[in-house]
């Protein structure tokens, strides 16, 4: 019988003669070195998905300031709230749809019907509050949309936002 050369296998001697194979040792190092590399990837994977949240919000908050600007053009003042989560059956962002300054109401990819717990006496999101929709309070020639950041990005630091009709407030 002719004896094989394999690289990469330990040899075992046994009654029968030469067999190969792998060790236990080395099967634990593998199957403990594609577990590690299986938490990283998932690890990254999680920041990048909070990433991507944040770049949506971000633009979300955007197109919607856009449509304030192009709804007080046309009707001559914001739509007036008290304090809402932003939606497309109800409240501001119904006026915006019946106005058609906008296509669709955009909603927090997360929390799109959560509103802020802590909101101070001009209307917008403060303190604690994490985790929440797109708060809107308005008055004839006023607004305040609050939205939350998860992570620090590209899109701005982690925690609460504050848009105004002169720009982002924080």
């Amino acid at each position: 019988m002719k004896k094989m050369n394999l690289k990469g296998f330990t040899p075992l001697n046994t009654a029968k003669g030469n067999l190969t194979g792998f060790t236990l040792i080395e099967l634990l190092v593998v199957i403990s070195i594609i577990g590690f590399l299986t938490v990283a990837a998932v690890f990254s994977f999680n920041i990048v998905r909070m990433h991507s949240r944040d770049a949506i919000r971000a633009g979300n908050v955007a197109t919607l300031s856009r449509a304030l600007a192009m709804y007080i053009n046309d009707q001559g003042s914001y739509p007036i709230s008290s304090g809402e989560c932003l939606k497309a059956d109800s409240g501001a962002g119904k006026n915006l749809l019946d106005a058609k300054v906008i296509v669709g109401v955009p909603t927090d990819p997360l929390w799109p019907t959560t509103a802020p717990p802590d909101i101070n006496e001009d209307g917008y999101a403060q303190g604690a509050s994490n985790n929440f929709c797109y708060y809107y309070t308005g008055t004839n020639k006023y607004y305040y949309i609050s939205y939350y950041l998860e992570s620090n990005s590209k899109s701005g630091s982690a925690g609460i936002h504050v848009i105004t009709p002169s720009g982002a407030q924080n």
